[in-house]
C-alpha cells in the first residue's frame, strides 16, 4: 500500500472521529460549582429531544434567587403548600410534589409569576435552590388555582428536577417557597417532609 493511500485513510479516520466527538459532547452542558455550592452552567439551555430543557431540571443544585420585587402590596396569597399526600383538584390521590394553591384577591387577572424555591435535607443540611419563571399561567381574577410542580403536561404544570433531594434523599426535607408576581408583594410558605422519600401514587 502506498503512503499515500495510508495517509488519506489516516485523515479519514481522524475526520470520523473529529466529528462523533463532536456529536457527541459538543452540545453537553459545562457546570461548575463555585466555593458557595451554586452551580454555575455556561449554557442556557439543553437539548433533548428536539425540546429545549431547562438546566435547572438537569442538574440539581443551589441556584440563585434572581427575583426582584420590593412591592408592598398584596395581590395573591399561598392558600396551601404541599409535598406530600398530595391530591389533585378532584380529591384525588397523586404522586407526591411541590404543588401550590394561589388565591387571587384582587379583581383582575395576574401573570408573569415567578417562583424560588429551596429544599435543604434536615439531616446533612445539604441544601438546593431552584427558580423558575411560569410562562404564559394566568391566575384568574378572584380565582384559588393549583400550580403543580411535576413534570406533568398541561396548564398548571412544569417541570422539575427529579435528581434533586426531593427525589434522592430519604431524609426529613425543609422547603421554602417564594411566588412574585409584578405589582404586587412577594409570598412566602415553608412546610417539612417526613423522612422516608418522595412516593408515588399506588
Amino acid at each position: 500500500m502506498s503512503k499515500s493511500i495510508i495517509l488519506s485513510v489516516i485523515v479519514i479516520i481522524l475526520v470520523t472521529v473529529g466529528i462523533f466527538f463532536f456529536l457527541t459532547n459538543g452540545q453537553n452542558n459545562q457546570t461548575t460549582v463555585n466555593s458557595n455550592n451554586i452551580v454555575q452552567i455556561s449554557q442556557t439551555s439543553v437539548n433533548t429531544n428536539n425540546n429545549t430543557q431547562d438546566p435547572q431540571d438537569v442538574v440539581p443544585g443551589l441556584y440563585p434567587d434572581p427575583i426582584k420585587n420590593n412591592s408592598a402590596v398584596q395581590g395573591f396569597k399561598i392558600a396551601s403548600l404541599m409535598v406530600e399526600n398530595n391530591t389533585d383538584a378532584a380529591g384525588n390521590p397523586v404522586s407526591d410534589h411541590l404543588q401550590l394553591t394561589l388565591k387571587n384577591l384582587t379583581n383582575k387577572d395576574l401573570s408573569n409569576f415567578e417562583v424560588y424555591y429551596t429544599i435543604m435535607d434536615t439531616v446533612s443540611n445539604k441544601k438546593e435552590g431552584y427558580y423558575k419563571k411560569l410562562g404564559s399561567y394566568v391566575l384568574k381574577a378572584g380565582a384559588t388555582q393549583i400550580i403543580n410542580f411535576d413534570n406533568k403536561q398541561g396548564i398548571g404544570h412544569f417541570t422539575v428536577n427529579t435528581r434533586s433531594l426531593y427525589f434522592t434523599s430519604s431524609n426529613k426535607l425543609s422547603f421554602n417557597v417564594f411566588v412574585s408576581t409584578l405589582g404586587y408583594k412577594v409570598e412566602t410558605a415553608s412546610v417539612e417532609k417526613a423522612a422516608g422519600g418522595a412516593e408515588t401514587k399506588d
